[in-house]
C-alpha cells in the first residue's frame, strides 16, 4: 500500500503488528481534512489489528479495526479546530481527550457506521 499525501503507511499500521489495512474513502476524508487544517498532524494510532486492540483494551467495536479510524495528537485550540474541520468534513464519530499531560492530548476520528450499539454522529469525551 502506498503512502499518502500527508501520511506514512508506517503511521498508519497496527502498533502490534506492523499491519496497515486503512480504509481509501477514510482515509481521502482524512486527507481532506488534513489539507483544510493546513499544519501536519500527528497520528498516535491508526489501523488495529483486532488481537492488538484487544491486548490495548480497545473497544471490541472499534472502528481502528476497520481501518476506518485514526486518533491524532493535538491539544488547546488547535484540537478545537481539528474537531470544527471533523465534523464540518463528516466525521461520525469524534472521541475527545483533553485532560491529563498536554502532549498526551487527543481526538479520536472515525467514520464508523450508524447502528443502535453505535448510534452516529456521535462525539463523546475519555475519562
Amino acid at each position: 500500500m502506498p503512502d499518502w499525501e500527508h501520511f506514512t503507511r508506517d503511521e498508519m499500521k497496527c502498533n502490534g503488528t506492523d499491519e496497515c489495512r486503512m480504509d481509501e474513502k477514510f482515509m481521502e476524508r482524512l486527507e481532506r481534512l488534513r489539507s483544510d487544517y493546513g499544519r501536519p498532524m500527528v497520528v498516535s494510532s491508526g489501523y488495529r489489528d483486532i488481537s492488538y486492540n484487544t491486548t490495548i483494551g480497545g473497544s471490541p467495536n472499534s472502528a481502528h479495526t476497520q481501518g476506518k479510524a485514526v486518533d491524532i495528537l493535538v491539544a488547546g485550540h488547535d484540537a478545537f479546530r481539528v474537531l470544527r474541520l471533523a465534523i464540518i468534513h463528516g466525521f461520525t464519530g469524534i472521541g475527545v481527550s483533553q485532560r491529563g499531560m498536554y502532549e498526551r492530548r487527543f481526538l479520536h476520528l472515525d467514520t464508523a457506521e450508524d447502528t443502535d450499539k453505535s448510534p452516529r454522529p456521535w462525539i463523546w469525551s475519555y475519562k
